[in-house]
């Protein structure tokens, strides 16, 4: 089965159609009134940035060889069809994906488990569980040593795996790059997203997004689609604050998370290594008056993912996205 897109509309004619994923049509869900619900994207997978395969051809080469060998390629995205035989997330055959999973989330890459949403996407806010929220340990397969060895490429990668609603039978594997976009169209259902409109307003907008968010374990998207925002190349210091003539909240609120990951807006089917990776330069002064203020205090929880793409005047701030920080 070739998954070009995977989007949760295309689903709804796709699955009454031909009965995909190998699942009889009175399992499926009943279809509700497009005009009641909203459709999303689950997982995209195009030819020119992923890789598609099914658990069958993978098996022939051999689970971890051919997926170890696709991680040090760097590939952007690789979807796997398991929907050919009923499988549950503990079948054998899928012991070697499981060890993968675990090492992706041993190494802080988020693995989300997510029930497929053959027709509907609703507007509330789903709680999508983790891999390490469910339990899954003790899958000693190899000596500690070997594994550091071997899997050392997991630390690239996020994973999601989505199963049947009813039959809970595992139908889609998907790795995606760290590098690969945000995290928010990738790997999470959903986010909390809020766009940059002006300054007037943005802090009060995050800082209720973030605690509203807080309770539910979710990443807070900023989109720019309406006001521009660039990378600072110079010292992020008062004075450059004052120069600032838009989007100087956002430097702040970057400044108030607990860490930062600045990286590019890459999508393609093998992502290039980065031979420099690019920061942003705060002075103290600014760090000390900023944890000084109540107002950014929600951010300080929070991984801070600044996407960026390269553009004539500088690099564009694509989106900024505070992450939950996993508690060790």
């Amino acid at each position: 089965m070739n998954f070009q897109s995977v989007t949760a509309g295309f689903f709804c004619g796709f699955c009454l159609s031909i009965f995909s994923f190998g699942v009889d049509a009175d399992s499926m869900e009943s279809i509700p009134n497009r005009e009641e619900k909203t459709y999303e994207e689950q997982i995209s997978c195009r030819q020119n940035d992923c890789i598609s395969l099914t658990l069958e051809d993978l098996s022939k080469d051999g689970i971890r060889s051919r997926l170890s060998d696709l991680f040090s390629e760097n590939a952007g995205k690789i979807l796997i069809d398991t929907s050919a035989a009923p499988r549950k997330i503990d079948s054998e055959d899928l012991e070697d994906i499981r060890t993968v999973l675990e090492e992706i989330s041993k190494r802080d890459g988020k693995v989300a488990i997510e029930r497929l949403h053959i027709a509907v996407r609703s507007f509330q806010l789903p709680e999508p569980p983790f891999l390490k929220d469910l339990g899954f340990v003790g899958w000693n397969v190899f000596k500690r040593i070997y594994r550091k060895i071997y899997y050392r490429r997991t630390s690239e990668y996020h994973a999601k795996v989505l199963y049947h609603p009813e039959t809970t039978n595992i139908v889609l594997v998907y790795f995606v790059h760290r590098k690969y976009g945000d995290i928010c169209d990738t790997v999470f259902a959903a986010c909390n997203e809020i766009e940059y409109l002006d300054d007037d307003t943005f802090d009060l907008q995050l800082s209720q997004a973030l605690r509203e968010s807080k309770e539910k374990n979710l990443p807070v998207k900023v989109s720019f689609r309406q006001t521009e925002a660039v990378l600072p190349e110079a010292k992020v210091d008062l004075e450059y604050f004052k120069n600032l003539n838009r989007s100087t909240r956002i430097y702040k609120w970057m400044a108030a998370g607990k860490e930062r990951e600045v990286k590019p807006v890459t999508k393609s089917r093998f992502l290039p290594l980065q031979a420099v990776v690019t920061v942003i330069d705060y002075s103290l002064t600014v760090y000390d008056m900023i944890s000084a203020l109540i107002l950014y205090r929600p951010a300080s929880e929070r991984k801070v993912e600044v996407n960026y793409v390269d553009s004539p005047g500088g690099k564009r701030l694509d989106s900024v996205i505070f992450l939950p920080v996993e508690k060790k």
